[in-house]
């Protein structure tokens, strides 16, 4: 079968290679996949930034955004059948505390694997096997839109878990800003308008395709090569409630802190590679955390349970914004195509592979 892979640690090192289809063991599910998602973390592997290949390999699979069809189950599958589409999520655990309670994503020591990733194969490929506690099923009416449903979780996380914290006191938000506007950063924002809030969108886009999103969605879109960043709660007339952060510019991330309101919580979702330095008032920060009540909190990964009120809130979106969910899938490519499918990705909002 075709497969693409990569040699982590060496620059633009993507091809197609040929490998064996996976054999289904007792617990296991051969899944055929229909399609890959890609996003910056397959494009910074391809780039030899990071990638770790499975033990006496020397080469990694890549892709982590998988839908896919079940063609096949082992003996003691009981939750698939043939026919079925299902999602597959990405960490698998080691040995910890969390790990051992099924909170992978919280994994304390770090030997974690990761699915086209960290030390394990990932999706691209024209089949994977996998054992069924790993595969979430996805209905059938959500056609490929389902491709969607892992960087959903991500988003999902983000969510649940600034509510999570605010148990803390009495916390009725109105408002909440969603800083980066790629697709992680408008299925938040769906995810936020879901819930009740009012949702700003911020960015330094002039995107045409993505104000008409803005648009459906009744999301006020602020553009910060036009305001500052600190300027947006004066001109909105009112605190900013919630901020998760998703550019991958951890200046941004510092200001948003400083921007959030009285009892706000700000979540960091994005990963700032490198080693930017910004200059900030130390004294300002503190003593706008401590008498702010602020909560800063910081997510990676996704529950199980994020995957599965993603499948909720994915088709509630559909029913509410029909035919929005497919407008975020902007472009489509063979896997012959890879390099410039992963070039592709900094213009648009999602890029999938099609096998």
């Amino acid at each position: 079968m075709k497969a693409i892979s990569v040699v982590p640690g060496h620059k633009s090192s993507a091809q197609i290679i040929d490998v064996d289809v996976p054999t289904v063991t007792a617990n296991h599910v051969l899944v055929k996949v229909k399609l890959v998602g890609l996003d910056r973390t397959d494009y910074e592997i391809n780039e030899g930034l990071y990638g770790e290949v499975p033990e006496n390999e020397k080469m990694l699979i890549i892709g982590h955004e998988s839908l896919g069809e079940v063609v096949e189950v082992g003996t003691e599958v009981k939750a698939f059948k043939p026919g079925d589409m299902v999602v597959s999520t990405v960490r698998r655990p080691d040995d910890c505390i969390n790990c051992r309670a099924e909170e992978y994503d919280m994994c304390l020591n770090g030997g974690y694997t990761e699915r086209g990733i960290k030390g394990r194969h990932g999706f691209l490929s024209e089949y994977y096997a996998e054992e069924e506690q790993f595969l979430v099923k996805v209905p059938e009416k959500l056609g490929d839109v389902g491709v969607l449903l892992e960087p959903t979780s991500i988003a999902e996380k983000a969510v649940r878990t600034a509510f999570a914290v605010q148990k803390r006191m009495r916390w009725e938000p109105i408002t909440a800003m969603v800083t980066g506007t790629g697709f992680l950063g408008l299925v938040t924002a769906i995810i936020l308008k879901l819930r009740g809030l009012e949702v700003i969108s911020v960015d330094r886009s002039d995107n045409a395709y993505k104000d008409r999103i803005f648009s459906q969605l009744g999301i006020l879109h602020f553009n910060t090569k036009q305001i500052n960043l600190h300027e947006i709660p004066h001109e909105i007339g009112r605190q900013i409630d919630i901020i998760v952060e998703m550019t991958g510019n951890s200046g941004v991330a510092m200001h948003a802190i400083m921007v959030a309101g009285t009892n706000a919580v700000i979540v960091l979702a994005s990963i700032t590679g490198g080693d930017r330095r910004i200059e900030i008032c130390g004294d300002c920060f503190n003593q706008g955390l401590v008498l702010g009540n602020k909560t800063i909190v910081g997510i990676v990964n996704a529950h199980r349970r994020d995957f599965e009120q993603g499948i909720a809130d994915l088709q509630t979106a559909e029913a509410q914004w029909s035919g929005l969910l497919e407008k975020l899938v902007t472009a489509r490519y063979p896997p012959e195509n890879i390099h410039e499918a992963l070039s592709s990705l900094f213009e648009n909002i999602k890029v999938v592979i099609e096998f």
